[in-house]
């Protein structure tokens, strides 16, 4: 699929490019060709407007004017071809043509329907015009344009030179451009595809034990229901295991949809880790963990209550539950101009830098054997990542290995907040 994909994309970028490019080398040659038709038909509109020739106005000398009685232009047009210098009137702004040059561009114009346009003679270029200016006199201005004329074609060669040594560039380009924009979809497909796997994983488990204890129980319908009491309890359980998964599934879904107002109210953010903290006292007495606070009183937060719980827990419990014994959990809250700051470091082992990118995919375990002990399911802090984005913060990790591990939640200022001075609390 990414193949035919790639290949496609590929195709689709480089007539873009191409498409990009090569307009703007035809831009640039017209550019440069209306710059030279505006200035040689400025220099011969000139000419053509002026009483009578004066040298000391050329800008230009290979430049000459001829004038011709109208009737006397009539009648060279059914004379041959040649010999028609006589019959016109001409002024030169230099010496640089001669008597037969000039006679021959003559009969060229004469030849000529159009009463402007482009000559060719000898391998060089002359741009005329022809106008009768008044009722009895017809004039002619010539203009040489050869350096102008071979200057275009050059412009014009080179743009083709560019247009084509660029092609290799171009599917250089495209090909780069292409691999940065697949990349990211490969990187999603395959972790769906982890993710998928993972989720069939957490549900045939406990469906499978499920199923093996239903199994014993039907297999000894004749005992009573008090004397299968264990095989219900192990059914039990892995019951409201798959049920806790799911709610948890829906519940992250949930964070996905866009802000209730309705729902958000205004949160004592302090009070609430304050609470929290609290409730966790038995945990961190059991594993004889320190847990040193730094919490601002009185900051509020416009949100849904059950989402800062979540988010809370979240970084708490696992805080705990990944701090070996004797360890120390620290947890702070402050703010700046436009921020609040939620930040929980713990002591322990770390997380390795491989393991940052997916540190908050769904149902992803740095160790999963040890998660699964523990009863991790992979969602917290997905779950907590997509309430901190809900309310358009951002959640990142710092770790290093064998030393500790901190998040740090940032979300935009509420303005409701009361009180300024922070305490600090350790507990341990």
């Amino acid at each position: 699929m990414f193949k035919a994909l790639r290949r496609e994309f590929m195709i689709v970028n480089s007539l873009l490019i191409l498409t990009i490019l090569y307009g703007a080398l035809t831009a640039f040659y017209f550019v440069t060709w209306l710059r030279m038709e505006q200035s040689t038909t400025f220099t011969i509109a000139q000419h053509m407007s002026a009483p009578a020739y004066d040298k000391r106005d050329a800008e230009n000398p290979r430049l000459f004017i001829s004038t011709i009685g109208t009737a006397t232009y009539e009648y060279i047009r059914d004379v041959p071809a040649s010999n028609i210098f006589k019959y016109f009137d001409t002024l030169y702004a230099s010496d640089s043509f001669s008597t037969s040059l000039t006679d021959r561009i003559l009969v060229q114009v004469v030849e000529k329907d159009s009463d402007s346009g482009l000559l060719r003679l000898d391998e060089r270029y002359y741009k005329y015009v022809r106008q009768q200016i008044d009722s009895s006199t017809i004039k002619i201005v010539v203009l040489e344009t050869t350096n102008l004329v071979k200057s275009l074609h050059s412009t014009r060669n080179i743009l083709l030179l560019i247009a084509a040594s660029s092609l290799p560039f171009i599917l250089a380009v495209s090909k780069f451009t292409t691999d940065r924009s697949i990349r990211p979809l490969e990187m999603m497909l395959a972790r769906q595809m982890d993710f998928f796997s993972d989720i069939s994983h957490e549900l045939r488990t406990p469906l499978t034990v499920a199923l093996t204890n239903l199994a014993v129980i039907e297999s000894n319908k004749e005992q009573s229901v008090a004397s299968q009491e264990k095989w219900i309890g192990f059914l039990k359980d892995q019951l409201e295991r798959m049920t806790n998964l799911v709610n948890e599934m829906l519940y992250l879904e949930s964070m996905s949809l866009p802000v209730t107002t309705g729902l958000d109210e205004n949160i004592d953010f302090s009070s609430l880790i304050d609470r929290y903290m609290k409730s966790v006292t038995p945990l961190l007495s059991q594993k004889q963990l320190t847990l040193e606070t730094h919490v601002r009183p009185g900051i509020y937060l416009s949100a849904d209550k059950e989402a800062l719980t979540r988010l809370v827990s979240v970084l708490i419990d696992n805080a705990i539950k990944y701090t070996p014994d004797g360890g120390t959990i620290n947890v702070n809250l402050w703010q700046t101009n436009r921020k609040t700051l939620f930040t929980v470091k713990n002591t322990g082992d770390g997380i390795e830098s491989r393991h940052m990118d997916r540190l908050f995919d769904r149902l992803y375990r740095v160790k999963k054997s040890r998660s699964t002990s523990e009863g991790g399911k992979g969602l917290g802090l997905a779950i907590a990542k997509s309430v901190v984005e809900k309310y358009n913060g951002t959640i990142t990790v710092d770790s290093e290995v064998g030393k500790y591990t901190a998040f740090t939640v940032t979300l935009p200022r509420h303005q409701g907040n009361k009180g300024d001075c922070p305490r600090y609390v350790r507990i341990g």
